[in-house]
């Protein structure tokens, strides 16, 4: 199979996750991708459950996800950790993306496998506090919040459809998208950028076919990307012309990243206009990392004939 084949389609399924019944959204260009994206940059083992990804400062920025340190990492495209932030004041519950605007930094501790959290939050880091120190300790704010939908917290470990690791910036306002381990869809819900509590309401629920695991609006180009993986296959979701309150939208792409089977891909963020960084954590053969996709490449290959 050539990376070039595309499927425009109405239902595509790619393994075991079962059919569901609200469709992908319309329109919808699933691009089958066999090649292995470049490597960015292989980290350390101090950051092996790499979670979430920014790009600040001509860097990537990430930390692990549940029973970590709360701590955020700059690493260089060597490898190297190269900056550490101490968050003063926060646990690592399960730390599982991380987002940012011109002045701020919002890391969410809302992963929730079992399904019966009810402390859900997401630090506050000014950028102005972090400086150029190899070693630097910052106080935070919070946001706490609880889905208005959810009503059940028993304990359903990795069956219940209210864990959450997405989270991006869409002006002033920050969305979350699910990750439904038992219906593979995704529901998107907003939240103010002020410290408080809050019980927001979904807006709009999509087929992911798949588990969400992170997200990452670019405001230059008006794209959302969201990746995740189904059965161990990674995905990534495009959006474009992105309204913020639906999944409905002129040109949608599935990018099934084949070349990277058997990881699992956790965190994403814009490198720039058309550049997409993606991470992996410690999985099988795969190291921890980031990948580098060149995104108009993939798509103009992936829309002509096989």
């Amino acid at each position: 199979m050539k990376s070039s084949i595309i499927y425009i389609i109405a239902g595509f399924l790619l393994g075991a996750i079962p059919a569901q019944s609200q469709p992908l959204p319309k329109g919808t260009r699933i691009i089958s991708w066999d090649e292995k994206p470049e490597t960015y940059a292989l980290f350390p083992k101090k950051a092996e459950e790499t979670s979430g990804l920014i790009w600040l400062d001509q860097s990537i920025w990430t930390f692990n996800d549940s029973g970590g340190k709360p701590e955020l990492y700059r690493i260089s495209e060597k490898g190297d950790i190269i900056q550490t932030i101490k968050i003063n004041g926060a646990k690592n519950v399960d730390w599982e993306d991380i987002t940012q605007d011109e002045n701020q930094i919002y890391i969410g501790d809302f992963g929730n496998n079992l399904g019966n959290r009810e402390d859900l939050t997401i630090y506050v880091l000014p950028k102005s506090r972090i400086g150029d120190e190899e070693e630097t300790e910052i106080n935070v704010d919070a946001i706490y919040f609880h889905f208005a939908d959810q009503k059940d917290f028993s304990v359903r470990n990795r069956k219940n459809d209210y864990d959450c690791e997405a989270l991006t910036c869409f002006g002033d306002s920050l969305l979350l998208f699910s990750k439904n381990w038992g219906d593979g869809k995704s529901r998107l819900y907003k939240l103010g950028k002020n410290p408080g509590r809050y019980s927001p309401e979904p807006r709009a629920t999509f087929n992911a076919d798949g588990l969400v695991t992170g997200a990452s609006y670019n405001p230059e180009n008006g794209t959302l990307a969201l990746i995740g993986y189904k059965n161990f296959v990674p995905f990534i979701w495009i959006i474009e012309n992105f309204d913020g309150v639906s999944f409905q939208a002129n040109n949608i792409y599935r990018i099934n990243l084949v070349g990277l089977t058997d990881s699992q891909t956790e965190g994403i963020c814009w490198q720039d206009r058309e550049t997409l960084l993606i991470s992996t954590e410690a999985r099988n053969d795969f190291q921890q990392g980031a990948y580098r996709l060149d995104l108009n490449m993939i798509l103009k290959k992936g829309t002509k004939a096989p």
